[in-house]
């Protein structure tokens, strides 16, 4: 379990990171807030900030719950989230330098974010599902 949290812990920590930079751009660009646009560069750091927030809603969940459901039926529950988690991770990664250098290229990113946290969804129903059986 102590993989699964470490990679959750890890996942806010990059949250915080992106946050911060938004408010880098903000200073940067000269975007007082309450504004949320101004500059190209600005609205990217701020919807790679967003988007990343949208997905975590999602990602943070499912990591417990299919790590949970996994192990209560023996298999490695723990160990597979940790590592689907780390996959997220780059991708969020990827996502996010792909997006502030150009948006068209943001899809591997999102992809290697968006396919573990399915999986995860998947994979948490296969377990629910054999349990209630």
């Amino acid at each position: 379990m102590e993989l699964v949290v470490l990679v959750a812990t890890l996942a806010l920590v990059q949250f915080i990171y992106f946050s911060i930079n938004v408010g880098k751009a903000r200073g940067q660009y000269s975007i007082k807030a309450p504004a949320m646009s101004g500059h190209p560069l600005f609205e990217r750091h701020l919807r790679v900030q967003m988007n990343t927030m949208e997905q975590l809603v999602v990602f943070i969940p499912v990591l417990f719950m299919f790590s949970w459901s996994f192990e209560n039926h023996g298999w490695a529950g723990y160990k597979i989230a940790a590592a689907m988690g780390v996959i997220w991770i780059i991708g969020r990664t990827l996502y996010a330098r792909a997006y502030v250098k150009d948006p068209d290229k943001r899809g591997p990113g999102f992809g290697l974010t968006f396919l573990p946290t399915v999986l995860m969804i998947a994979g948490t129903l296969v377990a629910v599902f054999k349990g209630l059986l």
